[in-house]
């Protein structure tokens, strides 16, 4: 007991989780936390201060993918295909830049929400969030891919 209340006089800092928001420096050196560290966190809402390497490539590779599929669907509606998604033809009736310039701000958003809820278990579908990123990449090199079996068909 002795050892207990020895110890605990010894202490000269302050709590640091008793600060309600964090320091400078996290702000400008980020944090420690990459993933959850206990098994049962896994299927908790667990925010990160650093993310993978492959996050970054795997986002920067879907945007590339979004811009590629929105010129491509330019391309294709100037040699006489109709865009089918009532949502971005809206945004193409408004003119290319403004069909252009949503295609990305969507893209981004949804990318960046998952990006954020990553660590996130997604019950329905038993997975986490992480997982739906890599589905992107699929589903845009899916959309290049019958896009330009559109174009030769179109020649």
């Amino acid at each position: 007991m002795d050892k207990q209340k020895g110890a605990a006089e010894r202490r000269t800092k302050v709590d640091r989780r008793s600060r309600s928001r964090p320091e400078l420096k996290f702000f400008l050196f980020g944090g420690r936390r990459k993933s959850t560290r206990r098994g049962n966190d896994k299927k908790e809402f667990i925010y990160v201060d650093q993310y993978h390497p492959w996050l970054l490539v795997a986002i920067l590779i879907v945007v590339i993918l979004s811009i590629s599929d929105g010129l491509f669907t330019l391309h294709l509606i100037g040699r006489g295909a109709t865009e089918e998604n009532p949502i971005m033809a809206w945004f193409l009736n408004l003119g290319t830049w403004s069909f252009m310039i949503a295609k990305f701000l969507l893209t981004c958003s949804a990318i960046l929400i998952l990006l954020v809820f990553h660590n996130v278990y997604f019950r329905p579908l038993r997975i986490q969030v992480k997982t739906i990123i890599p589905a992107f990449l699929v589903v845009f090199v899916a959309v290049l891919c019958w896009q330009i079996l559109i174009d030769f068909l179109m020649n």
